[in-house]
């Protein structure tokens, strides 16, 4: 008898539709998108980049699906199917933010003893409201949604194909997105590099125990993220002050 576990190939439910066979292999198909990322993050004039990075990375990634045969579903985009799965995705956002919070405080006691001042993550400006805003409708667009989909979706089932399906390279595959994760924060410092790439072994392993449903992990990265910039914001206009925390 074989026991299904969420990271086995025949975990994904409902059953995706047979997929063509691709003319691009999976290898290529990670080079290709890490390309797109790369060249638009830098194209001059634009503020925010690194969304713009993200945005064109998803429609590479929509193309070579299209390619396949399949669609976004395949990847774990996919809506509940009874009242079940919608009480189950809750509990899934709750621990995704509470495995983001224990991470990050971790993380930040850890590098804090091993690194010093370097251990300091480089944060966004989020001082005024309407900067605070901008970096809303970010959250819950480019950053929630579409790094879910390229770094948790995408490259884990890609790495996998190259792997080879076994339990033990759908956690390999975790780990190779959690690096190029933390490697494209790299604006925040070695700290928010570490950090972050952290934080993404951490969604990593709970997509897989998601059942590599992405709605879960999009939710919970928005909330993660909606309350850090928010408390960011707060102590940047004085509204609280934690210097004397810690």
């Amino acid at each position: 008898m074989t026991m299904t576990t969420p990271w086995t190939a025949d975990a994904v439910a409902p059953a995706q539709p047979a997929q063509r066979r691709t003319p691009v292999p999976a290898w290529a198909e990670i080079l290709l998108v890490i390309a797109t990322f790369c060249i638009a993050r830098e194209i001059p004039g634009i503020e925010y980049t690194g969304p713009v990075a993200l945005i064109a990375s998803v429609l590479v990634i929509t193309v070579l699906l299209r390619l396949r045969g399949t669609g976004w579903s395949s990847l774990g985009l996919r809506g509940p199917q009874s009242a079940r799965d919608v009480l189950k995705g809750a509990g899934m956002v709750v621990l995704v933010f509470l495995g983001a919070a224990l991470t990050n405080a971790i993380s930040m006691v850890v590098l804090g003893s091993l690194l010093g001042a370097e251990a300091e993550r480089e944060f966004m400006d989020v001082s005024t409201f309407p900067k605070y805003l901008m970096m809303m409708v970010i959250v819950w667009t480019t950053a929630s949604f579409c790094e879910e989909m390229v770094f948790r979706g995408f490259l884990i089932h890609r790495a996998v194909e190259i792997f080879g399906a076994r339990r033990f390279t759908w956690i390999l595959a975790a780990i190779f997105q959690a690096v190029l994760f933390g490697l494209v924060h790299a604006y925040q410092g070695i700290g928010g590099i570490l950090t972050t790439g952290l934080i993404g072994l951490t969604f990593g392993l709970l997509y897989l125990v998601a059942r590599r449903n992405l709605w879960p992990m999009i939710i919970g990265h928005g909330l993660v993220n909606t309350f850090g910039i928010t408390v960011l914001h707060l102590q940047a206009t004085g509204a609280i002050n934690t210097s004397g925390l810690g």
